[in-house]
């Protein structure tokens, strides 16, 4: 069984990957669509912002599965 903390960032890289995902198939493209270039550039900032986070955690991921550590 997962630990609760590896658990967790499992979950979070789900979540977080879901996320970046609409922001960019709908957010973005809805935003530019309805002339709204501030609505588009938040946007793109937060994708960007879950992107660095996202391969944050999928490093951890990955280190502590080559440690044999993930648990």
């Amino acid at each position: 069984m997962v630990c609760n903390c590896n658990y967790n960032k499992i979950k979070l890289l789900y979540k977080l990957s879901a996320l970046a995902a609409f922001i960019e198939k709908h957010a973005i493209r809805d935003a530019e669509k309805d002339s709204h270039p501030l609505c588009a550039e938040e946007c793109k900032e937060l994708k960007q912002d879950l992107e660095r986070h996202i391969e944050k955690l999928r490093l951890a991921v990955e280190g502590l599965s080559r440690e044999g550590k993930f648990e």
